[in-house]
C-alpha cells in the first residue's frame, strides 16, 4: 500500500466537522485553556485534531513516530551539512495556488518568489539546539515528529535564501504556531493569506502568524472566536475572489447554471442531476463543473452528457464563474468568490438538507444573507 493510500485508509475511520456538533467541539477547545506561548498553541492546536481521531489511529501514529524520530533526525542533519546560501530572496511565497490568493495589500508591497519553496529538508546542529530547548519536553512524539519535519522544510530555505519574510496558507496546520516561534527565531516574520472556506472548526483553533490576511470581516470574528491570537487579522479581498467579470465574456463557455461539485459520491450526483432538472423544463441551460482532485469523473458521465460538463483544465475558474447566471453548490469556496463577484447564488438544500442545516451552526458566511434555495426551484 502507497502511503497516500494509507493515510486516506486512515482517514476514514476518523470524524469529519460535520460530524461532531460545534457546541461539543468548542467546549473541548475551551477545556484545554488559553496558551502560554506559540508552541502550546501548536500543540492545543494538534490536541483538537486529535479530538477527531479514534485512540488506534492515535496510537499507530504514536508508535511510527517513536521509531521515525531518531531516524529522520540523523539524515535530516547529515544533509544539512551540504545546505549553503545560495542567494538572497525577499519574500518566499508557497508555491502551490498561491498567486491568485495573494492579497494586492502584499504583492504590491514585497518582491515575491515561488521557486524556492521546494528546497529540500535538513537541519543544522543549531536547529538541533531549538528543537531540544522547545519540544523535547511532554509533547507526544507525533507532534514532535511533524514539528521537525516542519522546521526542516523552513530551515533550507532560510539558510539558502535568508528571506525577509515567508507567506504561506497553512491555519490548518498545527505547526504553524510553532513556525512562528521558528521564524522568529531565524529573524523572519511568517505571513499566512486564506485559501478557502472556513467554518466553525477546531482544525483551524489557536494559530499565530505574524500576519493573516482573510476576505471578510466575518472571518475574523469566526477564528478568534476559535482562540487564534487576535491582534494578526488584516482583511484583503484578492482579485482573483472579486473579478472583473466583464473581462473574462466567453459565450463558449456560458451556461445560466452551473453547479460546482466536490467529493460527492454517486447518491449525491445522481440527486443533484435530478434536482437541477428545473432548469432543463425552463428551458436553461445547465453545466456541471468537477472539482478537479475530488469528483469522480466517470461517475458523473453516467447522468449527463459530456457537453454539459466543465472541466477545470479546459476553462478557468474566471472564465467559469464569469460566464454564468447563478452558481450551483453547497459549500465550497466557488460560491463565496461567485457571490463577491456579483453573481446570483443557489444553494443546494436539496440533496444536502441535513448539511443545509448545519452551515448555519457552522458560521458559513452565505447564511449571512437571504440567498435562493434549491428547494424553492422544483
Amino acid at each position: 500500500m502507497k502511503l497516500l493510500d494509507f493515510l486516506f485508509f486512515i482517514d476514514k475511520y476518523s470524524k469529519h466537522q460535520f460530524d461532531i456538533s460545534f457546541e461539543k467541539q468548542a467546549a473541548y477547545m475551551l477545556s484545554l485553556g488559553f496558551p502560554k506561548d506559540d508552541i502550546d498553541r501548536s500543540y492545543k492546536q494538534f490536541l483538537c485534531q486529535e479530538f477527531f481521531s479514534p485512540w488506534w489511529v492515535r496510537s499507530i501514529w504514536f508508535f511510527i513516530s517513536c521509531f521515525a524520530i531518531p531516524v529522520v533526525m540523523v539524515i535530516l542533519l547529515w544533509k544539512g551539512r551540504k545546505t549553503k546560501f545560495m542567494s538572497r530572496v525577499d519574500t518566499i511565497a508557497e508555491d502551490k495556488g498561491m498567486n491568485e490568493i495573494i492579497p494586492t495589500e502584499l504583492s504590491s508591497k514585497y518582491a515575491i518568489s515561488h521557486k524556492e519553496w521546494n528546497s529540500g529538508v535538513s537541519l543544522s546542529v543549531e536547529d538541533l539546539r531549538y528543537i531540544g530547548s522547545r519540544y523535547f519536553r511532554v509533547y507526544q512524539p507525533y507532534f514532535v515528529f511533524k514539528a521537525i519535519m516542519q522546521i526542516a522544510a523552513y530551515s533550507t530555505r532560510i539558510t539558502k535564501y535568508q528571506p525577509e519574510r515567508i507567506i504561506t496558507h497553512a491555519e490548518f496546520s498545527f505547526c504553524s504556531s510553532l513556525l512562528t516561534d521558528y521564524c522568529h527565531h531565524r529573524r523572519v516574520k511568517l505571513i499566512n493569506v486564506q485559501h478557502g472556506e472556513k467554518l466553525l472548526y477546531i482544525r483551524d483553533a489557536f494559530f499565530h502568524f505574524d500576519e493573516c490576511y482573510v476576505w471578510d470581516e466575518h472571518y475574523v470574528k469566526m477564528l478568534t472566536r476559535l482562540m487564534a491570537e487576535p491582534t494578526q487579522f488584516k482583511v484583503a479581498v484578492p482579485s482573483s475572489l472579486k473579478i472583473d467579470t466583464t473581462a473574462y465574456q466567453n459565450r463558449s463557455c456560458y451556461a445560466d447554471y452551473k453547479y460546482y461539485l466536490a467529493a460527492d459520491n454517486e447518491n449525491e450526483i445522481k440527486s443533484i442531476v435530478e434536482s437541477m432538472s428545473f432548469a432543463k423544463r425552463e428551458g436553461k441551460s445547465v453545466k456541471y463543473r468537477i472539482h478537479p482532485r475530488y469528483t469522480d469523473l466517470n461517475v458523473l458521465k453516467k447522468y449527463v452528457p459530456e457537453s454539459e460538463i466543465e472541466l477545470p483544465w479546459e476553462v478557468n475558474i474566471l472564465d467559469s464563474i464569469s460566464n454564468l447566471e447563478y452558481a450551483v453548490g453547497s459549500y465550497t469556496t466557488v460560491l463565496v468568490q461567485a457571490y463577491l463577484s456579483g453573481k446570483k447564488i443557489l444553494l443546494n438544500d436539496v440533496t444536502f438538507k441535513r448539511r443545509f442545516g448545519q452551515l448555519k451552526d457552522y458560521g458559513y458566511i452565505l447564511t449571512k444573507d437571504d440567498l435562493e434555495r434549491l428547494s424553492q426551484k422544483q
